[in-house]
């Protein structure tokens, strides 16, 4: 853990000294590697810090904040105090809200507002799930809309499709369209640069065959 922190200051320093896209793009690689890596709420807390780092030196990039989002809406899941999940959950979208004001309209940021609404909606499922289902749609239809060819904001769909019973429009049949959909143009998907968001690739294969194989079973 302190290897990590120290790994972190020095990350923070050298792009304050340097403060070039090129130093910037190696460096964000390297911290959103831990975060592809990372599994435990310490794990997330370590790699978010890092990346708010990032944003102190480099306050106009849209990506920092992104991810910084992103490793909060994760530790929303590992903990189980409802308390403690809404914090991650506020603090998710503080970043995601600056995140949408450096770069609008961007369908990452909208699949990431999606998700974060899920995980609000997760702590108290029975009460924010009837008042919030139709808005967290809304965004990943609007993610499709602004880029008809990323993957994630099919995926992130048919996963929210999944969580709805099927008296109220959701369940698999309703769900596997947009799975499939986002299989396939996960195939084709290539990420804008070497840090722009390139996730759940191995999510929805798993969701994939869980669908499958409950066909199966029946």
């Amino acid at each position: 853990m302190k290897k990590l922190f120290f790994l972190s200051v020095i990350l923070f320093f050298s792009i304050l000294i340097f403060g070039q896209t090129q130093e910037y793009d190696s460096l964000m690689m390297e911290n959103i590697s831990l975060m592809n890596k990372a599994s435990s709420l310490n794990e997330y807390q370590t790699t978010a810090n890092t990346f708010e780092m990032f944003t102190y030196s480099m306050p106009d990039r849209w990506l920092p904040y992104y991810y910084s989002s992103y490793c909060f809406v994760q530790m929303s899941f590992l903990v189980e105090n409802k308390t403690k999940r809404d914090v991650f959950v506020k603090e998710a979208e503080r970043f995601i809200a600056i995140s949408d004001s450096l770069s609008p309209d961007n369908s990452e940021i909208y699949v990431l507002k999606g998700f974060i609404l899920q995980a609000y909606m997760n702590i108290e499922p029975m009460t924010r799930g009837m008042k919030h289902n139709k808005e967290c749609l809304n965004l990943f239809d609007k993610a499709s809309t602004l880029n008809p060819n990323n993957p994630r904001s099919y995926l992130w769909h048919s996963v929210q499709l999944l969580n709805i019973p099927g008296f109220m429009g959701g369940g698999n049949e309703k769900a596997l369209p947009y799975l499939e959909s986002a299989l396939k143009y996960f195939e084709s998907f290539k990420p804008e640069s070497d840090i722009s968001p390139d996730w759940g690739y191995n999510y929805a294969k798993e969701k994939y065959k869980k669908i499958k194989d409950s066909k199966k079973e029946k």
